[in-house]
C-alpha cells in the first residue's frame, strides 16, 4: 500500500483511537488521532459540534501543514469528520464513515440520554463508564484480559459530562434536514468510503444514495461496532487497502 496523506482518526463517543497496532498497518503513512475538547488532557472542557470541528482543524493545520488529510471517523465522530469537510474541503484528501451517524437513527442511545435531565444522565452515563466488561459484551466481545484493560483505558478517558454534552451535540446536528444536504455536499466533494462491522451492518442506517455515491465500501468480518478495540490489526488494515482500492464492496 502507498498512500501519501496522513491519516487522521477522529474518536466517538468514548476515546482514545491512538494505537499502534492500528497505525502500523498503514504502511508508514503519517498517523494520529487527536483529543477532542473533554477528552484526555482536555478532560472537563465543554463539548459542542462546532468546538469539536475547530479542534479537529486546528489539529490538521498543526500537525500537517500543507497536507490534505485522509479522515477516518468511528460513530459520533464521522459526524465531526463531515462537518469539517463541508467547512474546509481544502483539508481533507478522503473521508471514511466507521458506522458514523447517518441519521438520528443511527444514534439510540446518545439520543437516550441526550433526553436526559444532568442527574439521570450523570447515573446512567457513570453506570456505562463503571462496566468495562459489559461494554465489551455489548458488543459481541470476549473479555479476554487485553481487551478488558482497553476497555477500561476506554472508559476512563472521559467524564461524564463530556459523554452527555456529546451527545446532545450530535443529537441536536443529525436531526435537522441540514445536515443530510451537508452530507450529499461532502460525497459530491470527496472520496467517502464506508465501513462496518459484520455484527453490526446490520443496524447502520445508510441510505441508498450514500450506498451508491460511496467510492467503495467493506465489512470487517466477525466484528462489531467497536471494530478497532476488537481488531486493532484488521481494522487498520483494512482502512489503508480500503482507500488503495483493494478490498471487495459491502453487501
Amino acid at each position: 500500500m502507498s498512500v501519501a496523506s496522513p491519516f487522521v482518526f477522529v474518536h466517538g463517543l468514548f476515546g482514545p483511537l491512538e494505537d499502534d497496532a492500528i497505525f502500523r498497518q498503514l504502511a508508514g503513512a503519517p498517523c494520529s488521532a487527536p483529543d477532542l475538547d473533554g477528552y484526555g488532557d482536555s478532560a472537563g472542557h465543554p463539548v459542542t459540534l462546532a468546538g469539536q470541528v475547530k479542534a479537529l482543524r486546528s489539529h490538521i493545520m498543526q500537525r500537517y501543514p500543507g497536507f490534505r488529510v485522509n479522515l477516518v471517523g468511528h460513530s459520533i465522530g464521522a459526524v465531526y469528520a463531515f462537518t469539517l469537510a463541508d467547512e474546509s474541503p481544502e483539508l481533507i484528501a478522503t473521508i471514511t464513515t466507521v458506522e458514523g451517524n447517518f441519521s438520528l437513527a443511527d444514534a439510540f442511545w446518545s439520543s437516550s440520554i441526550a433526553a436526559l435531565d444532568d442527574g439521570d444522565a450523570r447515573l446512567s452515563i457513570e453506570a456505562r463508564l463503571a462496566d468495562p466488561a459489559g461494554f465489551l459484551e455489548g458488543d459481541g466481545i470476549l473479555p479476554t484480559p487485553d481487551r478488558l484493560r482497553k476497555a477500561e483505558e476506554a472508559l476512563a478517558y472521559q467524564p461524564w459530562r463530556t459523554v452527555w454534552e456529546s451527545a446532545i451535540a450530535v443529537v441536536k446536528a443529525t436531526g435537522t434536514p441540514h445536515y443530510q444536504a451537508m452530507l450529499k455536499r461532502a460525497f459530491d466533494r470527496h472520496e467517502v468510503y464506508l465501513v462496518a462491522g459484520e455484527r453490526s451492518v446490520s443496524n447502520w442506517d445508510v441510505p441508498v444514495w450514500a450506498r451508491t455515491a460511496a467510492r467503495g465500501s467493506v465489512i470487517l468480518p466477525g466484528a462489531g461496532h467497536l471494530m478497532m478495540l476488537d481488531q486493532p490489526e484488521a481494522f487498520g488494515l483494512l482502512i489503508g487497502e480500503l482507500i488503495t482500492g483493494t478490498t471487495t464492496s459491502m453487501h
